[in-house]
């Protein structure tokens, strides 16, 4: 599978998140040791998730993006920048071989930078995994 790359949007149903529906996860970053960290999507307005939140104050930490072509996204989404779901490449290819998943489109550099700003802000993440994303998504950007 040659579309394991930061920005990439797929689209599955994940065993790592309680929810009997296919979501959308974007590639925020691939590790040295061939590991994916994907970020979770909700076009929910209602999401729990994304309530407690905004709740919680902490906007910057949901990144909203509105359909096109370019994404695949169908409705208005949130990125939501408080918890990864990381993967390995074998594990992600062999689920695109059984069709489980579905690679939709690429979100824009500037949606990045947005998830970059909300992968730091947010209280919720290591400081270990937040400088492994800001370091790949840094040098994503700069390119």
């Amino acid at each position: 599978m040659s579309r394991l790359e930061t920005g990439k949007v797929y689209y599955f149903e994940s065993q790592k998140i309680i929810s009997e529906s296919p979501h959308y996860f974007i590639c925020i970053a691939k590790t040295d040791e061939n590991k994916l960290i994907l970020l979770c999507c909700t076009s929910d307005r209602q999401d729990k998730n994304k309530r407690s939140i905004e709740l919680k104050g902490w906007y910057e930490t949901l990144v909203w993006i509105s359909p096109s072509d370019e994404n695949g996204f169908t409705k208005d989404t949130f990125v939501n920048c408080n918890t990864t779901f990381s993967y390995s490449v074998n594990e992600f290819e062999e689920m695109y071989q059984k069709g489980i998943l579905e690679y939709k489109g690429e979100i824009s550099k500037s949606h990045l930078s947005q998830i970059l700003i909300g992968i730091q802000k947010s209280p919720l993440l290591e400081q270990e995994i937040k400088q492994t994303i800001t370091l790949s998504l840094e040098k994503y950007l700069d390119e």
